[in-house]
């Protein structure tokens, strides 16, 4: 289910101008906050589905935190 809704995610995220405009903002850089604007956009999205997609092709680590690539939903096949 975790996948399924992510997928619905990202989907939106590339028809959603406004959504990639707010994804794109420095504040929604790292995992958590992703998930929280996933939330609010209704969708049930944790940070882990974030991390964990596609063998962790979204996200950079550094430091113990995950930080989103630039336009993530554009890698996310």
């Amino acid at each position: 289910m975790a996948e399924h809704s992510l997928q619905a995610f990202i989907v939106a995220v590339r028809q959603d101008p406004a959504l990639q405009q707010q994804l794109s903002a420095t504040s929604a850089a790292d995992a958590d906050e992703v998930a929280a604007i996933a939330r609010q956009a209704g969708f049930e999205v944790r940070p882990s589905d974030l991390v964990n997609h596609a063998g962790g092709t979204l996200v950079d680590y550094e430091d113990e935190d995950y930080f989103m690539k630039p336009q993530w939903w554009e890698l996310a096949g």
